[in-house]
């Protein structure tokens, strides 16, 4: 919080007076300290294929910088921690995000073009409408950010009244322009790429995603049931030929090794920083509350879930919609159920495709790459 005082009075100093410079695009992402989400993917696109663009991407991590700097090149990243990167990004007149900003200015300047991608669909309560925001919390929301969104995206016009809500803007502000890291979703790595990545050699196998939510205030149990056997388990994997990558979020603390085996591996944030464009490897999700499988909706294929501690995390977190309604797939409370549940997935009668499409139907009505709809209809307002 420090921190964003900090530049909150440094941007007030440094604020731009004169015209500001529509042809120079800062993005952001969480904490301005990570290359994630929407964010990242506009940002590739804007910089392959619009010549006349000159993108920043705000990054304060300076190791994560650097990196990123040999890969991409030294002109496209900049320090907003310090005066010639703040200079810069009060300077642009438009702004890319997809959580925070990349300036925290009191007032804002009205005349700069504001976009908040976000970073999913909100299944749970965010922002505003989270179940313990303080009134504190919601008045800083509204000021600093509210205030400043020209846009907010979504993927369906079903989300714009939640997203409004959340957001604290007006419904017209809710655009249905779609979620750029879906064009990765849609056309991603090929599962060939998994295998190397893991080193794996094994033909025609099965690929699975277990990627369950982050719980503020409880560590998340791995295959939470009451017959856990790591060993029949992985008996069925090797016999199926199926492996299972387990993404975890780096906070959490957990004994790899209880769990670890030849066909269960751990794809957390330090091995890829962003699932998106691997998510098409995966033959099936197992998740619980995470919306990442409203993403892996757009891919048609089976999902798994595991709410095993549903009345308390939905208690503590609260859901936009009712959880049972909108989660189309299997939910095994025994190890033996999910067993078979991942073998009627993978090998036998696909039982939730309808309930699936249904869903995605709602949620996903932009299904087609959105990357240069979004930049065309900035461009036309520019």
């Amino acid at each position: 919080m420090l921190n964003k005082i900090i530049n909150m009075i440094q941007s007030q100093i440094y604020r731009e007076k004169g015209s500001l410079d529509y042809h120079t695009w800062i993005f952001s992402s969480v904490d301005n300290c990570n290359f994630n989400y929407n964010s990242k993917y506009l940002f590739l696109y804007v910089r392959e294929h619009l010549p006349q663009i000159q993108p920043l991407f705000v990054l304060n991590d300076a190791q994560k910088r650097r990196m990123l700097e040999k890969k991409y090149g030294s002109r496209y990243f900049l320090d907003g921690t310090t005066k010639d990167g703040l200079k810069k990004i009060l300077k642009a007149g438009v702004w890319f995000t997809s959580a925070g900003l990349p300036a925290y200015e009191w007032s804002g300047n009205p005349r700069r073009i504001v976009v908040n991608l976000w970073h999913g669909i909100p299944l749970k309560k965010i922002a505003l409408l989270e179940e313990h925001a303080s009134t504190f919390q919601k008045l800083y929301f509204k000021r600093i950010f509210s205030n400043k969104y020209s846009y907010v995206l979504t993927t369906s016009t079903h989300l714009v009244p939640v997203m409004a809500e959340s957001l604290g803007v007006e419904k017209e502000i809710v655009k249905v322009w779609g979620q750029p890291r879906n064009d990765v979703v849609m056309r991603g790595k090929k599962k060939e790429a998994l295998e190397t990545l893991l080193d794996i050699e094994e033909k025609n196998a099965k690929w699975i995603l277990y990627a369950p939510t982050y719980r503020d205030h409880t560590a998340t149990r791995l295959f939470p049931f009451e017959d856990y056997e790591k060993e029949e388990l992985e008996k069925f994997l090797q016999e199926k030929k199926i492996h299972i990558c387990i993404r975890m979020h780096l906070e959490e603390t957990l004994e790899k090794e209880k769990y670890l085996s030849k066909n269960i591996h751990f794809l957390n944030e330090d091995v890829i920083d962003d699932i998106a464009q691997w998510m098409g490897c995966f033959d099936l999700l197992i998740t619980d509350y995470s919306s990442i499988y409203l993403d892996y909706l757009l891919l048609d294929k089976p999902i798994i879930f595991l709410p095993y501690d549903k009345e308390e995390y939905l208690k503590d977190r609260g859901m936009n919609y009712p959880y049972d309604e909108v989660t189309p797939g299997a939910k095994p409370n025994t190890q033996q159920q999910l067993i078979l549940n991942i073998e009627n997935s993978l090998f036998g009668e696909d039982a939730y495709r309808t309930q699936r499409r249904e869903c995605n139907a709602y949620f996903n009505q932009v299904t087609d790459p959105c990357c240069a709809f979004i930049c065309q209809q900035i461009l036309q307002e520019i």
